[in-house]
């Protein structure tokens, strides 16, 4: 049960808010690292590092906002928010991805092509 004297319903939104801010941190890192085209090993090793993220993140968050009180409802909110946003940025995200991926093997064809021109001469 969710008492207003405890404050619990203003960190179940604050926990709300920071999943979905960590959802919109992580779609932006795989994209940047453009994790759907990399490696399997490569991809795990991103895997780890951004949920060690989120793990220290969300005990950080445990511990300043609800004095280190572990609660199921916070846990379970800090996932929604995360979900949320992934579920509601496919679309976007896949755009920009694409995009995101032409422009860097344009970038590489391009200096491929200055770095043969340079031998010939």
């Amino acid at each position: 049960m969710i008492f207003s004297t405890f404050n619990q319903l203003n960190c179940f939104l604050l926990f709300l808010f920071f999943g979905i801010i960590l959802g919109l941190i992580s779609k932006l890192f795989f994209t940047l690292f453009l994790k759907n085209f990399q490696k399997i090993v490569i991809k795990n090793i991103f895997y780890a590092i951004f949920y060690a993220f989120f793990s220290i993140f969300f005990v950080f968050l445990i511990n300043y906002f609800n004095f280190g009180q572990y609660n199921y409802a916070l846990i379970f909110s800090y996932l929604l928010g995360y979900f949320y946003f992934l579920y509601i940025s496919k679309n976007l995200f896949a755009f920009l991805e694409n995009k995101w991926y032409n422009t860097i093997t344009k970038l590489k064809l391009f200096r491929k092509k200055k770095n043969e021109s340079n031998k010939e001469n």
